[in-house]
């Protein structure tokens, strides 16, 4: 993003606009926006000029402009209030339906991260999505469920202002577990005054909200809390939790700000586990129903950001410390009795881990070519300490085998520098290097010699050329290596840290103009090993490499008060070599070849009522999933869930009503194909069998909000 300020002194009836020093090369900078269509350049992703006060006679004010700098990817995407509001979402994961290509699903309880699909990775809990809050890392590194488990079941969708979207592995910005790509989360609240919301559907779900913004004050400065309650849709599925957000946005001096931002959560959730496709087409159980209780988890997280952003239009500098505090625990049966026939395959699993981290990057003009040529460095580093363990545990909850029991503490830097530039008039050349090292510490209690210790160091490219085809179209090349580290308890002792290289390159068309834009793009990515969720373990386990091709689309909308977005991604993964139970050329289970979602919004006026505006809200999301590959080579079933939103607004108060899976579909959250023994008396079968894990039948909540 970059500034430009201007200062405004007011005296004897005139008004002078004074520019900065650096105003030469903002000028120059500005030749992106689309007033300039001389130079063809990429019209800015969005343009908005600051609220300058009345002042006395002869003070300063000053105005600000800002604007999104030029994608590093056709493919790339930013989804603001006028699309994340526009269909129901009740969770931070869950706004993430709406960046094209992404699929969430939630196989294991309203309170467990949610699975997540992107770009032909099946991410599982975060492994291939690299995923920022507020400045603060979500995944986490060795959790014992799995190498980058982000749970964003912390943040309102209400306080996400914006999300931005960068596929592949383009940015030297981006570090560990950025293989699909990165996703950052932008946080606020606009809406001045107090707001309480307080709803109320189906399965007895309730949920409070409560926030303040100051008027008058950036919207990045908010307050929120959140209460949520609901017996779930079926058997085991009830789920509480309760979260606190707060950010505090204030100019120290001229073009420095401090903004802190401080969360905390608690939830608690049950799990209805897996059922066997065949017990549910014999009547055997209803698809909402559990083979037993004792399945479910609870999750903790608090964390505090602070951030200091200098940026005088010429130069940024900008350093982001965090901590974060987490918890986990669950519990959870796939197989039944199929490993322990007496006491039953449920497991328990424990993580307790401190995440202490800083960012920071310094970014200054240098003309090389032109004056709005830049160079950047950045450093990352972070430390975590881990407690974790796993354990087979009966169905009264009483542990009887103890599979992991370990402490780790793991260290990683990265340090990148990033150029861009501008050699001829139409073309802007960007390429960095980045470097990181990790560091291991392992306790494993369970082991003949507990303690080990491995380190190792990953060197990767990036290289992006963008070409002003037109003042409006752009295209688009990029190439990027990037990689994801390994589970830290994996790893043997003095040995060099062997993490997955992920190489990805890109090609596309980007177009924009006013309010309307367009993608479309090619794309590919190799890893050279690949992780894949056994449900015989519950956990990540090692495979070959693979191979991800595929195309995204995307197109957008904003029109008054209407707004759209579409967008579909067709990929096709597999593995590159034969491995374990996967053979070369075989797909990639569990990984949808094609997503396609749609999202509309209309806020139109419908007149007045008593001398106030009466406002209605019509909103609808639409996502679909076509032919999820599973093992042994089946499919999965295909799935087209409409969620439905419908609002109206008078002065201070406002009625919504949600629905969700408006049509009703039977459709499945997770399938999977494996072994299993759930009937302690019959006969021990190894014979792999589908699994299913059903999703939501459809439900409304209605809610009523005050404002003042």
């Amino acid at each position: 993003m970059f500034r430009a300020r201007f200062r405004r002194r007011e005296g004897n009836g005139r008004r002078f606009l004074h520019p900065p020093p650096c105003f030469g090369a903002l000028v120059l900078a500005g030749l992106a926006l689309p007033c300039n269509a001389r130079a063809h350049d990429a019209p800015a992703e969005e343009v908005s000029e600051g609220h300058a006060a009345p002042d006395d006679e002869g003070a300063e004010t000053e105005i600000v402009v800002t604007g999104e700098r030029r994608p590093r990817a056709a493919s790339a995407i930013v989804r603001d209030r006028r699309l994340l509001g526009a269909a129901p979402q009740s969770t931070g994961s869950e706004l993430l339906r709406t960046v094209p290509g992404v699929f969430v699903s939630q196989h294991g309880g309203q309170g467990k991260a949610h699975q997540i699909f992107f770009r032909g990775f099946d991410a599982v809990h975060g492994q291939d999505l690299e995923i920022w809050v507020a400045g603060a890392p979500v995944n986490e590194i060795g959790n014992v469920h799995g190498q980058g488990y982000a749970d964003l079941h912390f943040l309102m969708p209400e306080v996400v202002r914006r999300i931005e979207a960068l596929p592949g592995t383009y940015d030297p910005s981006q570090g560990d577990f950025a293989v699909a790509g990165t996703m950052r989360f932008a946080l606020g609240y606009d809406v001045p005054g107090t707001t309480v919301r307080a709803s109320h559907g189906s399965f007895d779900t309730q949920r409070l909200f409560l926030a303040y913004h100051p008027e008058g004050a950036s919207p990045e400065t908010f307050g929120a809390f959140e209460l949520f309650d609901s017996a779930g849709f079926g058997v085991g599925r009830a789920a509480q939790r309760a979260s606190a957000i707060a950010q505090l946005v204030h100019p120290v001096a001229d073009d420095l700000q401090l903004r802190l931002m401080a969360s905390s959560y608690a939830g608690s959730f049950g799990a209805a586990g897996v059922l066997r496709q065949r017990d549910v087409d014999r009547g055997v159980l209803d698809r909402f129903d559990a083979y037993h209780g004792g399945q479910g988890g609870r999750s903790t997280r608090t964390q505090l950001v602070a951030s200091l952003l200098h940026d005088d239009g010429a130069t940024e500098l900008e350093l982001t410390p965090y901590v974060v505090l987490r918890t986990l625990s669950l519990s959870y049966d796939y197989t039944g009795f199929l490993v322990n026939p007496e006491l039953g395959d449920t497991t328990r699993q424990h993580n307790d881990s401190v995440a202490v981290g800083t960012r920071a990057r310094y970014r200054q003009r240098v003309k090389v070519f032109r004056a709005d040529d830049a160079v950047e460095v950045g450093l990352a580093a972070r430390n975590d300490w881990i407690d974790q363990s796993q354990r087979y545990q009966d169905h009264g909850g009483r542990p009887f085998a103890t599979l992991i029991d370990a402490r780790l503490r793991t260290s990683t830097l990265g340090a990148y520098v990033d150029a861009e530039l501008h050699p001829i008039r139409r073309l802007l050349v960007r390429g960095g290097v980045r470097a990181d090292v990790a560091s291991f510490a392992v306790h494993d209690r369970l082991a003949p010699t507990p303690h080990r210790e491995s380190q190792g160091a990953f060197l990767g490219e990036k290289l992006v050329a963008d070409w002003a085809i037109t003042p409006h179209l752009h295209g688009i090349a990029s190439w990027g290596r990037g990689f994801r580290t390994p589970q830290a308890r994996g790893v043997a002792d003095g040995t060099r840290i062997p993490f997955t290289e992920v190489r990805s390159a890109e090609l596309g068309l980007r177009w924009k103009e006013g309010p309307q834009e367009a993608s479309v793009a090619a794309y590919a990515t190799d890893l050279t090993d690949d992780v894949v969720f056994d449900e015989r373990v519950g956990r990540n386990e090692a495979v070959p490499g693979t191979r991800r091709l595929g195309v995204a689309a995307h197109l957008e909308t904003t029109l008054g008060w209407f707004a759209s977005g579409l967008g579909a991604t067709l990929t096709r993964a597999a593995f590159r070599e034969a491995g374990g139970r996967f053979e070369a050329g075989q797909l990639v289970p569990y990984v949808p070849q094609l997503v396609v979602r749609a999202d509309l919004a209309a806020r139109p006026i419908l007149g007045t009522w008593a001398g106030r505006t009466v406002r209605a809200h019509f909103g609808i999301g639409m996502q679909g999933l076509v032919r999820r590959p599973l093992p042994y080579g089946e499919f999965g079933r295909d799935a087209l869930v409409t969620d439905l939103r419908l609002g109206v607004r008078r002065a201070q108060l406002e009625l919504t009503l949600d629905v969700r899976n408006l049509l009703g579909v039977s459709w499945n959250e997770g399938e999977f194909v494996y072994a299993s023994h759930f009937d302690s008396g019959a006969p021990t079968s190894l014979i792999p069998a589908r699994h299913i894990t059903a999703g939501e039948p459809r439900s409304a909540l209605l809610s009523a909000a005050l404002y003042f």
